[in-house]
């Protein structure tokens, strides 16, 4: 269960696959596989999950932009697990106090920034931060095998979760779209202010495109009589 040893193995084994160059990329492609695999299984599981209901109830009950609420709560059903990432602090310390473990101020931090951590990297589906847990207890050397009294509970203890990781992304969805409508809504009246002053032009009804011409010239009505009586003269 030397969790903590894998992950770094893992890094280390990739950078030196890397290094291979082209002799290397036959076991890249395959572990890329593999992660497109799992991937595929992941978002199939998540469908019988929260994120569909999260969409809808954001969308039609908080009226929350689709482009917003779509882009927003796929990353924070992924990453921001905040209340996985509470409930495995708490189970740390739980399993700690019940094997009369003194924890000292680098334990606490240890299990903070490691549960940070493993939240992030969590699947987004139920009972996806139980095994996590075992990462935290390996680092700061607390038996796993007092796993097994979380799972007696995660069942209900998953729903608390559940509904904080839910309010998190909620409440960021709901903050990026307040932010969106206002930069709207002063861009709209910016441009609702802008004047054009205009002098009105008194020629402009005299004047007439230069490749318009006329073949029979425009008579004012003031010269026909003129030009009459010049004929009864004649």
């Amino acid at each position: 269960m030397n969790i903590l040893g894998l992950v770094l193995f893992a890094l280390v084994l990739g950078v030196a696959l890397k290094k291979l160059g082209s002799e290397g990329e036959d076991l890249i492609r395959f572990f890329n596989a593999f992660n497109e695999a799992t991937m595929v299984l992941v978002s199939w599981i998540m469908c019988s999950a929260t994120l569909p209901s999260m969409m809808k109830c954001i969308e039609e009950n908080n009226g929350v932009d689709k482009r917003i609420s779509r882009f927003i709560l796929p990353i924070g059903a992924t990453v921001n697990m905040d209340g996985a990432a509470i409930f495995q602090c708490v189970a740390a310390v739980f399993i700690a106090q019940l094997n009369n473990v003194e924890l000292n101020a680098g334990q606490i931090f240890t299990i903070l920034v490691t549960a940070t951590a493993s939240s992030v990297g969590a699947a987004g589906v139920p009972a996806g931060g139980v095994l996590t847990i075992a990462i935290i207890l390996e680092a700061i050397g607390l038996p796993t095998h007092d796993l097994s009294l979380i799972l007696a509970v995660d069942w209900i203890v998953d729903r608390t979760t559940t509904v904080v990781n839910v309010e998190g992304d909620a409440l960021g969805a709901g903050i990026l779209h307040h932010l969106n409508q206002k930069t709207m809504k002063k861009g709209e009246q910016e441009l609702s202010e802008v004047k054009v002053e205009a002098i009105p032009n008194c020629k402009s009804e005299l004047e007439t495109s230069p490749l318009v011409t006329h073949q029979n010239p425009v008579v004012p009505a003031a010269s026909v009589p003129e030009l009459e009586s010049k004929e009864s003269v004649l």
